[in-house]
C-alpha cells in the first residue's frame, strides 16, 4: 500500500495526466451543456426564422397527407405536424432513454475513456521516456510488485474520476428534465446511474490497458501507433479490403462497446442472405450482448496485461 501511494503522488505530478485529468472533466461537461442547448424548447416561428420557409412548406406537406408523417389520428393536425417537422430541425425534448441509448451519455463515456486511456499511456511513457524506471528498481528490486502498484494507482484514480464525471453527467440529465417537467419514464433514472457505473468500470479498465501496453512497448509514441493500426487499419481497412463488413461486425471496437453501454447492440448483416438458399425469407439481424462485450474487452485487456507484467519481469531495464 505504500509503493501504491508513492505511484498516486507520481502520477498526480505529472502535469500531462492533471492537463489529461482536467480534459475528462470538461469534455463531459461540454457533451452536457450542448445537449441541454440542442435540447431547449423554442417555438415554431423560432426554427422557421432559423431554417428557412420551406419548413412551412413541409408541415403543409404533412397537413395534407398525415399519415405519411405518423400523425394520422390526432385531434389538433396541423400541432402535430409542427412538432413532428421541428424535430427533424433538432427540435426534440430531451429524452432520458434515448440519451442513454443513443445520445450524450454514450459520448460522454467514449470521452472520458479515450482521456483517461491517454492518462494511462502518458504515466508509463514518461517513466521510459525519462529513464527513471531503472531509478525506481533502485528502492523496490521486486518487479512485479512495482508494476502491479502502478496499475493499481492508475486504476484508483481513473475509477474515482471517471465515478464521479459520469454521474454527475448523468445528474445534471436528470436534473434538467426535471426541471422542464417532461416525462420521465420508469426506471430510466436508474438505467442512467447503472450506465455510468458501468461507464467507470469500462473507462477504468481502459486506462490500465493503456499503461499494460506502453509498460509493454516502452513508448508513448509506439503505443499510440499501435492503436491505431490495430483499431484502423488492422479491422476498418482489411475488413473493407476483404469486403467482411458484415462477417466482422462482432469483432468492431464500437459494436462492442455500444453493446456494453447499452446491454445490446443490433446490426444487420446482409452477406448472409446471399447464401441463403431455402427461399422461405432471411433475417439479416444480429445482436452483440453485453456478455459478449464483456468476454471481448476482457480478452483484448489480458492478452496485453499479462504479456505486459511478464515482460517487465524478464526483460533488461535501461
Amino acid at each position: 500500500m505504500r509503493l501504491v501511494k508513492v505511484e498516486l503522488t507520481r502520477l498526480l505530478w505529472r502535469r500531462a495526466v492533471l492537463v489529461l485529468l482536467a480534459l475528462a472533466v470538461v469534455l463531459p461537461l461540454a457533451v452536457l451543456v450542448l445537449r441541454v442547448v440542442d435540447t431547449r424548447t423554442q417555438s415554431f416561428d423560432d426554427i422557421v426564422a432559423e431554417n428557412g420557409s420551406y419548413v412551412v412548406d413541409e408541415v403543409e406537406g404533412c397537413v395534407r397527407h398525415p399519415g405519411r408523417y405518423g400523425v394520422g389520428g390526432a385531434d389538433d393536425v396541423t400541432a402535430a405536424c409542427q412538432r413532428v417537422i421541428a424535430g427533424w430541425y433538432g427540435n426534440s425534448p430531451l429524452d432520458l432513454v434515448e440519451e442513454r441509448e443513443a445520445g450524450g451519455a454514450l459520448a460522454a463515456i467514449l470521452l472520458v475513456t479515450m482521456v483517461l486511456m491517454l492518462a494511462g499511456i502518458t504515466f508509463a511513457g514518461h517513466d521510459w521516456n525519462t529513464g527513471s524506471m531503472s531509478n525506481q528498481l533502485l528502492f523496490e528490486p521486486r518487479r512485479e510488485r512495482v508494476w502491479l502498484a502502478k496499475a493499481v494507482a492508475v486504476g484508483l484514480l481513473t475509477a474515482a474520476l471517471a465515478m464521479a464525471v459520469l454521474v454527475a453527467f448523468w445528474t445534471g440529465v436528470w436534473v434538467t428534465a426535471s426541471v422542464r417537467d417532461l416525462d420521465i419514464p420508469a426506471h430510466a433514472v436508474s438505467a442512467g446511474y447503472k450506465q455510468a457505473v458501468l461507464g467507470a468500470g469500462f473507462a477504468t479498465g481502459a486506462a490500465v490497458f493503456g499503461y499494460a501496453l506502453t509498460m509493454l512497448l516502452r513508448s508513448t509514441v509506439g503505443t499510440l501507433g499501435v492503436l491505431f493500426a490495430v483499431g484502423f487499419f488492422c479491422v476498418v481497412v482489411v475488413a473493407g479490403v476483404l469486403g467482411l463488413e458484415g462477417g466482422v461486425e462482432r469483432v468492431m471496437p464500437w459494436g462492442n462497446f455500444v453493446a456494453y453501454a447499452v446491454g445490446g447492440y443490433e446490426f444487420y448483416d446482409y452477406d448472409a442472405c446471399v447464401m441463403d438458399m431455402s427461399g422461405g425469407g432471411c433475417d439479416t439481424g444480429e445482436t452483440i450482448k453485453r456478455s459478449a462485450a464483456v468476454l471481448y474487452f476482457a480478452v483484448i485487456w489480458v492478452v496485453v496485461a499479462i504479456p505486459s507484467l511478464l515482460s517487465f519481469r524478464v526483460r533488461d531495464v535501461p
